[in-house]
């Protein structure tokens, strides 16, 4: 039977075409049939491969010499104050320390309280409209506000005098994003994740001062207790109070008696 290539109505260039294609996979399957090298044998290296410096320049020497089993022992000796400085400050300070962690209790009462009105509120309803409305007047102008001034009065050198300034920025953070993005969507997982993340925070900050010594002053609120109640109502109404931007204010001492 002849082949399809050879009749007339294929045209010349198609079969030229093919016939290059079919010799190019005749030479590959020719060149193929070679022995092939094993993986070992191509991973291996080669000499040829290994690099050599030239005219390579040789190390210089420590003309003080190798250093002694003394200098070693000074390089690694610990303090034996350690960061006891740091316990030092916060036991000295506990009164105005925690004070500012009593602030942001006020602060995460406060933004769950008007959360939970608009937990679950259709979007464009008046409770959606009220927490909208409320989260512009709290957050930036109140909770960070809180922050900056506090940063302005102590100094940024704060950090290095305290341990407690990481867990407050980080019950800080809380109330800034976290329960607010809870309570937007409604989400009870969401507010759940928060609830267990703050509890974390405040059992840090729970067992460092207890371990200070000085575990009475952390704010606890007992709700049997009505002065205790009456107590921290004062405080969160100082604190929940929009600050003052007359510039009329007067500026206050290092020593800090009650919430910025």
């Amino acid at each position: 039977m002849p082949s399809p290539l050879r009749s007339p109505s294929v045209p010349l260039s198609l079969r030229r075409t093919v016939w290059l294609g079919a010799g190019l996979l005749l030479t590959l399957a020719v060149a193929c049939d070679g022995e092939k090298p094993s993986i070992e044998e191509a991973l291996a290296s080669k000499p040829e491969d290994q690099f050599v410096a030239r005219n390579p320049k040789p190390r210089p020497e420590d003309k003080y010499g190798k250093p002694s089993s003394t200098e070693f022992k000074a390089w690694d000796r610990k303090d034996p104050e350690g960061e006891k400085h740091l316990y030092k400050w916060d036991k000295a300070n506990v009164g105005k320390m925690m004070s500012y962690f009593e602030d942001v209790q006020c602060f995460k009462e406060k933004l769950k309280e008007e959360g939970q009105k608009a937990f679950g509120a259709e979007p464009g309803s008046p409770k959606e409209e009220e927490w909208y409305q409320f989260k512009q007047a709290f957050i930036i102008p109140v909770v960070d506000s809180w922050q900056k001034r506090m940063f302005a009065e102590e100094g940024l050198r704060i950090l290095e005098k305290s341990k407690l300034m990481g867990h407050f920025l980080e019950a800080h953070e809380l109330v800034m994003r976290e329960y607010p993005a809870a309570y937007n969507e409604s989400d009870n997982t969401a507010l759940e994740k928060a609830d267990a993340h703050w509890m974390i925070v405040e059992a840090k900050i729970k067992k460092y001062v207890s371990n200070l010594g000085v575990g009475d002053k952390f704010p606890e609120v007992n709700i049997d207790d009505a002065k205790s109640v009456e107590r921290h109502a004062k405080h969160c109404a100082e604190a929940l109070k929009p600050p003052d931007r007359s510039g009329k204010a007067k500026k206050r001492g290092i020593k800090k008696k009650g919430p910025i």
